[in-house]
């Protein structure tokens, strides 16, 4: 099986670039950062101690960066409980449980394979997390005490996939081999792990699901279609098909509409009872995993490569752009209307110490105005996840994790202020 922790980074650097004791194990505490010492380190050189971000409140070396190991220093994006605990995982076979006030460590949890996948936390405070031993693993939140664990026959092919979870608390999941073998979207009972229903899928699943009100599951697969399915039966609604692989994973308005990315470098708008096409933008560039965010007044925000769109919702007109000359990953919304991203530089990146490349931009919501510039330690490479607090957490590709203080008090009041709809990385559709 190819290491995850090398398709890890190696989607880094293109996009923005049961096992014995691992011998790196994470630090136990964090280095907590003064938020008051310093300046601004706009527009400084390569990131070092000297010039590191005002607003950088804590970092965390969960786990040790060693390039002859394929970079294993890898983390997955994190995921937020609603105690406010940082889950995230790791190429070394780990999930890591931080406190999100100081970053230091509460538990650890080793499985059986790399866990580099977005974890999920359902109502209860379980976190599920998919291992590439092709397995989902249900951990108690407070503990890290294995609950259940579900082999899927396949292993999910993004980095930034997370499982979906019900209103019910089901927990949606997709997978597969690779060609046309063991290619699933998997619906199982969050308590117990059980499966409740399977649907076959052309190759395999690209994508997170997406939860509509009704309980509709959206998702992209690798067979060039936006799937959606009834969640309780597992049958199909409708399917549209992209010019190629659906890989983004979708964003569902508040009237319904889905918008997912595709590599045949458009952005789709899809009726969400229907599949009917409302309208497709095209970037010129291949979108890969970024996923898109939706703003209060429905307009649509999503970076790739070197820039960041906000796209008028009902049209798919451009309202602006911004451009950088970093790879751009995933953007959040704060509830002033700002939009945090992180970006990577390749030019800046050192394989040899995994440091280096990493900018985060603060920019106005409405036109695209840069607020805020800040250099760090590549720490922008993953898709981060805002708390109520207004912090943003976010994952390097250096074994670190980072926490980084807004001018916001929290995520956007909107349909979908982040990738996963919310901190816990559930994609569902908050009810009115």
């Amino acid at each position: 099986m190819k290491s995850a922790s090398a398709t890890l980074l190696a989607l880094f650097l293109c996009l923005w670039g049961c096992g014995k004791k691992s011998e790196q194990p994470p630090a136990e505490a964090a280095n907590p950062i003064d938020p008051n010492s310093g300046e601004s380190n706009s527009g400084a050189g390569p990131y070092t101690a000297a010039n590191r971000s005002k607003r950088l409140l804590w970092e965390s070396q969960v786990v040790k960066y060693r390039v002859e190991r394929g970079g294993d220093g890898a983390l997955s994006p994190p995921a937020i409980g609603a105690n406010g605990t940082v889950y995230v995982g790791s190429a070394i076979k780990k999930i890591f449980a931080l406190d999100s006030t100081t970053g230091a460590k509460k538990w650890e949890f080793e499985a059986g394979g790399e866990l580099v996948n977005t974890p999920a936390i359902g109502p209860d405070g379980t976190v599920y997390i998919f291992s590439y031993d092709w397995k989902l693993y249900a951990l108690d939140g407070q503990t890290g005490i294995k609950k259940w664990e579900f082999e899927t026959e396949g292993w999910i092919h993004i980095p930034a996939y997370s499982p979906g979870i019900g209103a019910d608390g089901t927990v949606y999941v997709g997978s597969g081999a690779g060609g046309f073998q063991n290619n699933k979207f998997h619906a199982l009972d969050g308590k117990t792990g059980s499966e409740r229903w399977n649907f076959n899928t052309g190759k395999h699943v690209t994508s997170s699901p997406a939860i509509g009100k009704e309980g509709t599951l959206y998702f992209g697969c690798s067979d060039k279609k936006v799937y959606a399915l009834n969640g309780k039966t597992g049958i199909k609604k409708w399917e549209f098909e992209t010019g190629d692989e659906a890989t983004s994973s979708p964003a569902i308005g508040s009237d319904g509409t889905i918008y997912i990315g595709s590599k045949d470098t458009k952005i789709y708008a899809l009726d969400g009872a229907t599949g009917t096409k409302k309208w497709e933008f095209e970037i010129g560039s291949t979108v890969l995993a970024p996923s898109p965010i939706i703003g209060p007044d429905g307009t649509v925000y999503f970076g790739n490569y070197g820039k960041v769109y906000a796209l008028n919702g009902k049209t798919g007109t451009m309202k602006w752009e911004f451009i950088s000359e970093e790879r751009i990953c995933n953007p959040v919304m704060g509830d002033d209307g700002t939009i945090y991203v992180g970006s990577f530089n390749d030019e800046l990146w050192d394989p040899m110490t995994g440091t280096g490349g990493g900018k985060i931009y603060a920019l106005d919501g409405k036109t695209g105005v840069k607020k805020w510039e800040e250099l760090t330690e590549s720490w922008g490479a993953v898709s981060p996840a805002i708390g109520q607090n207004g912090i943003l957490y976010m994952s390097g590709t250096n074994g670190k994790v980072f926490a980084i203080k807004t001018d916001s008090e929290g995520p956007a009041k909107s349909p979908w202020p982040m990738f996963g709809q919310n901190a816990q990385r559930t994609g569902r559709v908050p009810k009115k």
